[in-house]
């Protein structure tokens, strides 16, 4: 039984489209027509009758038109040994930096990659083309997204738009919806084949396990830094990934500054032996996207409230460092709301001072759980912070003094806030759409309510369906301002809709400023990029420029140099503001390096993409060359029903009767001459039948003479007479050896990663319960544990079993496709 082979099951005629292998039987997938269209059906053999039919001997005339897309067809789907299969038909533009990721997994150079191009160079797209191609080969059932609760749509929308691959978002009310429909015990999550989930919901104790139990054959985790460190996202991911076979991380900023972050990110997924992680980084210059950016440091000059109130906040800040040495650090979180805008500070001064008024019921608040999050949709990462602990002074009344006198000054000078006024006008000169960035959710509030022109709100604490709504409003024009905090902004492509980025108060980090301009400044934007930062002169933001600056001219001079982000960062930033001097260096902490490679494919890409992209131009003929991947969406076939080299839908090849056409033209005539051409197709397959490599070959055959009519007869001779020769010279040529090799590199290096999972999995545990004395909820909690752990042993012991059936290979004989008459 071998895929393209035509059978008889329960009374009707079928195809053979895919095979898989398991321990006790195999998963037939069969396709066949019925009014309605192509339809596909799946049996399990030895249960099912699986009559094998015999093979159509005669030949079929073809038209010219049909004929020569036929061909086309044929052409471009051959594929040397260990190059894509499936690019050519995705809805994207062939670059060839987004085909190395691809090409390393192809080739067997590793399972676990880190994906750490600066922002807007594509890496969504490169995760989408590695879950394309596994796809293809059919090493990729099942799929996990985890991203971070706004971009879950995105990615749902790109599988689905270039790619043809079917993703479903998965949340709270869909699991509900799920497992109302399915029978009691059955996980949903083993229903969905590529599911997107949040890195927040997914972590949730009671989400995880259930999660785990499912087998997972690529995890790709977006914005993977968010994850890195101890913490509970970072424990989730860590234990999904230990038993998922590919796992791709993707990061613009992968190294924060701090050594064991950066660790903990590189041993994601890591089983030990030789499972390297592959690491790819591309630079914008190293590209050449086209765009051009200009930064505008625009100064602002304080109003004399302003200055007033940043004298103040020192002055409390001081006499708290002065009972308190260690407290700058926490103190710096005021001077951030002083620099965010004077209302933000006004509030946080005006919390402070109800609590000191009434310490009993400040003490005695519990704090609220996260009811109203059950989905796991918001983060507040920009909400607005509380006082920070350790920051006050033992004297009650003095305290209360200064910051009444903290608060007149904040008051004041949000009565006219010199950089909103700044805001303003410059909004007003472009003339056209602008994203505004701020720290703080209110303190994004507040400036919606002093700019005059309509504007849309981004944060962590809108829902998806609002933050759909705002996204929709900024790039249809009926709100040309979207003012936006960090975490609601976070992974958005809003090039085709804007150029322009303004930054109302600087980060303390460099690469937050990278990531919102990123927004903008990404692969297709064709006009050049404006970014704007108004930094306020005569206070502690222009340390904070001088410093950003050196830091970000530092990290590009150096190449693979960590990048100065995160925690290390804004502690030598805090203390900048505070103190008015930078922070020592402090020897960086001695951890055990993580094996780690960085293959150089730089030439190989750029040949794959040469190859994909005249592979395109035979898809879609002459007609349709110029027009790009938009607008050929219709040439777009999914990955899910394409079979390759067999049987397609898209080309009409029908590999059991060749195509045959008798030139009619006379050009073609005279330049056949008395010459027949022929495209033969040699394919390696793997112990399942399945496709694995093909290889076109054509052949010209001279004749004596030219026949008047062709007769069948003198059609199969023909045939028999080549068939041998075109057999012979496919397998001892180079392109069988490197079938063969290409096909046991990238499966060993899938086999190796699925025995050190199961090895992991499998090793004995001993674990000890404490039984209740009036239940016996341990103990059914272990039971259940154990359930989990055999249903996940299973499942690895059949992909084991598939994927040692997978790694023979063998040629089969040649078929004849398409002939060409004299």
């Amino acid at each position: 039984m071998q895929i393209s082979q035509r059978v008889r099951v329960r009374g009707a005629r079928w195809r053979i489209v895919d095979i898989r292998a398991y321990q006790d039987c195999q998963l037939v997938t069969l396709a066949g027509t019925s009014p309605h269209g192509v339809v596909q059906r799946q049996v399990l053999a030895p249960f099912d009758d699986i009559d094998m039919l015999a093979p159509n001997p005669r030949p079929r005339f073809a038209q010219a038109g049909a004929w020569w897309r036929a061909c086309r067809t044929l052409l471009a789907d051959d594929t040397p040994p260990g190059s894509l299969q499936s690019v050519a038909h995705a809805r994207i533009d062939i670059m060839a930096h987004q085909l190395e990721p691809a090409l390393a997994i192809v080739r067997g150079l590793g399972s676990r990659v880190l994906l750490a191009d600066e922002v807007g160079l594509g890496k969504t797209i490169q995760a989408g083309i590695i879950v394309s191609e596994l796809s293809t080969r059919r090493v990729a059932d099942r799929v996990l997204v985890i991203a971070p609760a706004g971009l879950r749509d995105q990615w749902v929308q790109e599988l689905s738009i270039r790619f043809g691959l079917e993703a479903h978002l998965v949340d709270a009310p869909a699991l509900r919806r799920l497992s109302a429909t399915l029978p009691l015990g059955v996980n949903p999550w083993t229903i969905r084949r590529i599911a997107v989930a949040s890195i927040d919901y997914v972590k949730r104790p009671e989400v995880l396990p259930a999660l785990l139990a499912a087998p997972w054959d690529v995890l790709i985790v977006d914005e993977a830094h968010g994850a890195a460190g101890d913490s509970d996202r970072q424990a989730a991911i860590a234990a999904i990934a230990a038993r998922t076979a590919y796992v791709v991380l993707l990061t613009a900023t992968p190294h924060s500054g701090d050594a064991r972050s950066f660790a903990s990110l590189c041993r994601f997924g890591a089983a030990g032996g030789d499972d390297n992680l592959v690491v790819f980084r591309h630079r914008r210059a190293d590209v050449r996207s086209g765009a051009v950016r200009k930064i505008h440091t625009v100064r602002v000059r304080p109003s004399p409230q302003e200055l007033q109130l940043h004298a103040w906040l020192e002055r409390y800040v001081a006499a708290v460092r002065a009972e308190r040495d260690g407290a700058w650090l926490a103190a710096s979180v005021l001077h951030k709301r002083a620099l965010s805008s004077a209302w933000s500070l006004a509030r946080s001064v005006e919390r402070r001072l109800e609590a000191l008024a009434d310490p009993d019921r400040a003490s005695s608040q519990q704090p609220g759980l996260p009811f109203g999050d059950a989905d796991g949709e918001f983060t507040a990462a920009d909400d607005e912070p509380g006082w920070p602990a350790g920051v006050g002074l033992r004297d009650v009344s003095r305290e209360t003094r200064l910051l009444r006198t903290v608060l007149a000054a904040a008051q004041s000078a949000a009565v006219r806030e010199s950089k909103l006024l700044a805001l303003t006008r410059l909004l007003r000169r472009a003339g056209e759409p602008a994203i505004v960035f701020t720290e703080y959710r209110d303190t994004l509030r507040h400036v919606r309510a002093v700019l005059r022109a309509p504007s849309a709100v981004l944060h962590g604490g809108l829902t998806r369906a609002e933050r759909a709504a705002a996204i929709a409003d900024f790039v249809n024009g009926s709100r040309p301002v979207l003012l936006a905090t960090d975490a609601g902004a976070e992974g958005l492509n809003l090039h085709h809709a804007c150029r322009l980025v303004v930054n109302l108060e600087l980060p303390w980090n460099p690469m937050r400023l990278e990531q919102r301009i990123g927004r903008v400044d990404r692969i297709g934007q064709r006009c050049t990029v404006h970014a704007f930062h108004l930094v306020s002169e005569g206070t502690g933001e222009t340390r904070i420029l001088a410093r950003l600056k050196s830091r970000v001219a530092r990290a590009c001079a150096e190449i693979g140099a960590p990048d100065p982000v995160g925690d290390v960062e804004e502690r030598a930033v805090a203390r900048l503001v505070v103190l008015g001097t930078p922070e020592a260096e402090s020897p960086p902490d001695v951890i055990e390096p993580t094996p780690r490679v960085m293959p150089d494919l730089r030439e190989e890409a750029e040949r794959e993409a040469r190859r994909l992209t005249f592979a395109r131009l035979l898809i879609r003929g002459p007609a349709e060359a110029g027009k790009g991947p938009a607008e050929a969406g219709h040439y777009l076939r999914s990955n899910d029903t394409r079979s390759r080299g067999h049987a397609d839908a898209a080309s009409g090849i029908d590999i059991d009767r060749p195509w045959i056409h008798r030139a009619r033209r006379a050009g073609l005539r005279a330049a056949l001459g008395r010459s027949v051409l022929m495209l033969w197709r040699v394919a390696c397959e793997d112990g399942c039948g399945r496709t694995v490599e093909s290889l076109v070959i054509p052949v010209i055959v001279g004749l004596k003479r030219v026949p008047s009519r062709w007769t069948w007869r003198a059609i199969d001779d023909l045939r028999q007479h080549v068939e041998g020769f075109v057999g012979r010279a496919a397998v001892a040529g180079q392109w069988g050896t490197l079938a063969h090799r290409s096909h046991h590199a990238f499966l060993s290096m899938r086999l190796s990663r699925e025995r050190a999972i199961h090895a992991q999995i499998a090793a004995p545990r001993t674990s000890v319960i404490q039984p209740g004395l009036f239940d016996r909820r341990a103990e059914r909690a272990r039971l259940a544990a154990l359930t989990v752990r055999t249903d996940v042993d299973s499942a690895l012991q059949n992909r084991l079993a598939a994927l040692e059936l997978g790694m023979a290979v063998s040629t089969s004989a040649p078929q004849l496709l398409l002939m060409l008459l004299p």
